[in-house]
């Protein structure tokens, strides 16, 4: 026979002699008997692995619990809205008469009557409250789902209402948690008071002095806490000191603070101090992308700042995830990519890239001021041939055999005498002879046959045999003594001649201008390409030759700017092109800063570059990340990301229907952080792939430190 020991509250000590086969509880309950009204023994307290196993199997009941006070509160909330409604359509409807009301003489009842919510939570057979305590967290939690109703109808109209109305419902949705907190004390105030034996006046006083202390203290203690953190957390340097961790964070992109605009400066330098003072360090790398964000005018977000592959992963899929929704806030990230698409395609049409020019009337108008050039060089030295033909002297003759004697001597001795071409060998040996007269007149059309030789010839003996001749023919005397000055004249014209032709050689462009190239090609060939005719040489002598033509240097700018634009969107427009930074960066250093520098400022060429940056910055996808390219959902993995995709909600009413809205509070709480640039520098974002252990994947800790980071 086993025997039960049991101890009473006042400390007296009772023995029980059992049946065989006995439990615990049953003597118990025998001693129970025995006792009578005299002094109570508390059961005994079950073991933990039992109360544990009770936890648990009540956890669908909470479960229930929790959809009922959903239901309840939100429906008592609709009712309330509905009701002018309801009064108004009951007025012009007849009054009717139920079976029961019948039975039992009651009068006639209005036509609409609310909707009975509790009796829909009855229905389904949700549990319902069994003891004081759930009764007044059923009380706050009605009052709490009651008040979302309100302030989410106050948001919509709000969004596009105007004047009073637009006021009023901006002050009922304003302070969401604080209205929230109030409704839930003042529910749970009056529960209590009732359960406590207090009466309706009492309750109602209970819940208003609840409803407007809880938020005061809520924001009393709110205010504590920010002074507790400010105390604890770190100090920013002294501003020079901040301005030094810029600019050495800024070197590599051969930036310095002071080149940017002072508008980005403030930003950058207010940014990185509120990094300091969130993290006490600031990530070199990110306050360097930070610049580049800040120059083009893009929205920096975390996994912009950051080649860390797990926050890109997660910011990416949360975007795909979270544009998909009807919420704004959900939005939030995928609407960030589209507007820096925008900014950085924008950013290349302030550059010139917004030219209504196309290739060939781009072109026409460099080549137009080329044309110019080149026609007042040609008119002046047309005038100076002109005035050397008006002189007297041009019939003077020349030493015929001096100048055979000089010329053949002068091919000997540089072994040329075999590079010479045979035209002008025919006329050398015909002035030697005699059978051509060789006077001024004819030594400057062998001059000008020479010099046109030279030219054309891609032969380097070629083009010296002829200057051997050349030579000697400008050192052959007058037999007479007369025509210098015709010589002179001659020599003059010629020496402005050779200085523009030697020019045009030095500026392909010219030349192909010259040749009547087509606008197009010019453009491709002498300004955009990658080829020999548009190296750095080259483009700096269309650049001097253009440079007393404003317009044509700006369309020189514009050109490059489009071609680059052109390049990244693959020649879509504006609205619909996605800018590749691929086919953008590879353009731009195909250009490179040399040739960017002659006709963009320093400033603008930084522009340039930070445009590519910041697009490689919004497309890369490092090696380990895994971002869902296939645009299907993501996990988000924290507690409200659990709750939407969990099973329970499908079996309790209207469930499905709350999926949504908690993935969408989910997104637009992630959209949110991601888009705080002082702690994407601070490093927050990036630790919080690191900071959890590998291990504890499925455990209980990763829970708790998800609220921790939320």
């Amino acid at each position: 026979m086993p025997t039960f020991k049991f101890t009473s509250p006042d400390g007296k000590r009772y023995s029980v002699d059992g049946p065989d086969g006995a439990t615990e509880q049953e003597a118990f309950q025998m001693l129970q008997s025995q006792l009578g009204a005299g002094p109570q023994v508390p059961a005994p307290a079950k073991p933990f692995g039992q109360q544990l196993n009770d936890n648990i199997a009540d956890i669908p009941r909470q479960a229930g619990l929790t959809a009922r006070y959903g239901i309840e509160g939100v429906g008592g909330a609709l009712n309330m809205l509905a009701t002018p409604v309801r009064a108004g359509l009951n007025l012009l409807l007849p009054k009717q008469q139920t079976l029961p009301g019948l039975v039992a003489g009651a009068s006639r009842r209005d036509a609409i009557q609310p909707i009975n919510f509790k009796g829909l939570a009855d229905a389904v057979g949700l549990p319902e409250p069994r003891n004081a305590l759930e009764r007044v967290v059923s009380d706050a939690s009605r009052t709490v789902a009651g008040g979302l109703v309100p302030m989410a109808a106050a948001g919509r109209i709000a969004q596009g209402a105007s004047g009073v109305t637009k006021g009023v419902a901006q002050t009922l949705s304003a302070n969401p948690l604080q209205q929230l907190v109030s409704a839930g004390s003042a529910g749970g105030a009056g529960g209590y008071v009732r359960e406590t034996g207090g009466n309706d006046s009492s309750q109602m006083l209970a819940s208003v002095a609840a409803g407007v202390a809880a938020p005061l203290a809520m924001n009393k203690l709110s205010q504590v806490a920010g002074a507790v953190g400010r105390m604890a957390r770190p100090q920013a340097p002294p501003p020079a000191q901040i301005d030094i961790h810029i600019n050495n964070a800024l070197q590599p992109s051969g930036m310095t603070l002071n080149d940017l605009p002072a508008s980005v400066q403030a930003g950058i330098r207010k940014d990185v101090t509120e990094a300091f003072n969130i993290g006490g360090s600031v990530t070199p790398m990110a306050v360097r992308r930070l610049a580049d964000y800040r120059l083009t005018g893009a929205t920096p977000t975390a996994a912009g700042l950051t080649d860390n592959p797990a926050v890109i992963t997660q910011q990416r899929n949360l975007a795909k995830l979270g544009i998909n929704s009807k919420d704004s806030a959900a939005q939030a990230l995928g609407q960030t990519e589209n507007a820096n698409n925008r900014v950085l395609i924008s950013g290349l049409n302030d550059l010139g890239a917004g030219t209504p020019d196309t290739a060939i009337s781009g072109g026409r108008r460099v080549m137009g001021a080329l044309s110019s050039r080149n026609d007042a060089a040609k008119s002046a030295i047309d005038a100076r041939y002109a005035a050397a033909r008006a002189t007297d002297g041009r019939s003077a003759a020349l030493d015929p055999h001096t100048f055979s004697n000089r010329a053949n001597d002068a091919l000997d001795e540089a072994l040329l005498g075999g590079k010479l071409p045979a035209d002008v060998r025919s006329l050398l040996n015909k002035a030697a002879s005699g059978k051509m007269p060789l006077t001024v007149d004819t030594a400057e059309q062998f001059k000008t046959r020479i010099g046109d030789l030279q030219r054309s010839s891609t032969d380097a003996s070629e083009r010296k045999a002829l200057g051997l001749v050349r030579q000697a023919l400008d050192d052959t005397p007058l037999l007479d003594g007369q025509g210098q000055d015709a010589i002179n004249a001659f020599n003059r014209a010629r020496s402005l001649n050779r200085a523009w032709m030697g020019i045009v050689e030095k500026t392909p462009a010219l030349q192909a201008v010259r040749d009547g190239i087509e606008p197009d090609k010019f453009v491709q060939q002498f300004i955009v390409g990658g080829g020999a005719k548009a190296n750095v040489a080259d483009l700096a002598a269309l650049r001097q030759s253009v440079k007393a033509s404003p317009d044509a240097l700006q369309a020189v700018r514009e050109q490059i700017a489009a071609h680059l634009k052109a390049k990244a969107l693959n020649g879509a427009a504006d609205e619909v092109g996605n800018l590749s930074q691929s086919a953008y960066n590879k353009s731009l250093n195909a250009i490179g800063d040399e040739k960017l520098a002659l006709f963009f400022t320093r400033p603008e060429v930084d522009q340039l570059r930070a445009i590519g940056r910041v697009a490689s910055y919004e497309q890369v996808q490092p090696r380990g990340s895994a971002v869902n390219n296939s645009n299907t959902a993501a996990a988000i993995g924290n507690i409200f990301d659990r709750l939407a995709a969990s099973s329970l909600l499908s079996k309790v009413p209207f469930g499905k229907s709350l999926q949504e809205p908690i993935q969408n509070i989910a997104v637009g709480f992630k959209s949110s952080a991601a888009m705080n640039a002082p702690k994407a520098l601070a490093g927050n974002a990036l630790q919080r792939a690191a900071g959890r252990p590998v291990g504890l994947a499925m455990s209980p800790a990763v829970l708790m430190q998800q609220q921790e980071e939320n």
